[in-house]
């Protein structure tokens, strides 16, 4: 049976080396794509994926024309247009345009679907519960205003042009591997507590920061293989997120159940510098469930142990 054929922009980036990894396992032949790689990044790759894996250092305007079966693009910015000395029309212009060149470059290779990374940001405000596909959104900020709009333009391409395009939902992501870079500025709070812990043994979190949903790295690359799979989907979106709503407090316990020694400082009020929670609700997966039968997520005891053990390999050999 030939290989799926798979190209993945952003591939270089935190959720996009998971799709990758995904990808392979699941036997895929990848081409990954990004502007820039990570040296030790690519050499794990080419240790374990033998011939099937190429990458490309290019962006998506630039593109070689290639078969390909499949489209995956992850390639985001979410840094401030201040943080890259942009203007907000360029910030904008930076998420939209590669994934219009992504999907033109798509349709001239042949590709049968392609799908494009959304976010939850996308939501301004939410109330509490399990929030669905159909909840009106309500963007704010360049990042979230991107991917509204490209959840919009997946949604009329399938409608009025015949296209097999989706988009995927993520809500917040945990996992190994996660590195601060010029375009994602910012590590999640998963990865900063777990960073402290191994360096420092202590913990603080704040008494009055709320849950948010998170998901496992990792998983996201399996549920949009799942994705792959069948002939036709029903929908534009589908959101992929494992209904996991964690506190920091519930963060700080499972890392402290991996390092027993970590001592866990709670604080008052609410952590500095960090915007208070309005997004309520937790990203429900259902519709993914219903149509592809994915369900693996993995719990938070078992990823937290496993963004541990990445952290400490990382210490020893800094």
């Amino acid at each position: 049976m030939t290989a799926a054929r798979v190209l993945v922009t952003g591939a270089g980036g935190f959720v996009g080396r998971h799709l990758v990894e995904a990808l392979l396992h699941r036997g895929c032949a990848v081409t990954a794509v990004d502007q820039q790689f990570d040296s030790t990044l690519v050499q794990v790759w080419q240790t374990a994926s033998g011939q099937q894996l190429v990458y490309t250092e290019a962006d998506a305007g630039t593109l070689p024309d290639q078969a390909v079966d499949y489209v995956i693009h992850a390639a985001a910015i979410t840094a401030a247009p201040d943080e890259l000395a942009q203007t907000p029309e360029a910030n904008l212009r930076a998420n939209l345009d590669p994934a219009l060149a992504a999907l033109e470059w798509a349709q001239r290779n042949g590709a049968r679907r392609v799908v494009l990374l959304s976010s939850s940001a996308v939501f301004r405000e939410t109330t509490p519960g399990p929030v669905d596909e159909t909840a009106p959104t309500s963007p704010r900020g360049l990042y979230a205003v991107a991917k509204q709009t490209l959840e919009s333009l997946v949604e009329t391409l399938r409608e009025e042009y015949g296209r097999d395009v989706v988009a995927v939902r993520l809500s917040n992501i945990y996992g190994t591997g996660e590195l601060w870079r010029p375009s994602r500025p910012r590590v999640s709070l998963v990865a900063r507590l777990v960073r402290q812990a191994v360096e420092t043994g202590g913990i603080t979190v704040y008494r009055s920061s709320e849950g948010r949903d998170w998901t496992f790295a990792p998983d996201v690359g399996e549920a949009i293989y799942h994705l792959l799979l069948p002939p036709r989907l029903n929908h534009a979106l589908y959101n992929v997120a494992s209904g996991q709503v964690l506190t920091p407090l519930d963060i700080a316990a499972a890392i402290q159940a991996v390092l027993p020694d970590v001592r866990i400082e709670l604080r008052e009020g609410d952590e500095p510098g960090i915007p208070p929670l309005t997004r309520r609700g937790y990203l429900s997966s259902q519709r993914l469930h219903a149509e592809t039968g994915f369900a693996g997520w993995t719990p938070l005891a078992a990823g937290i142990r496993q963004v541990v053990d990445w952290q400490c390999k990382l210490e020893m050999t800094a």
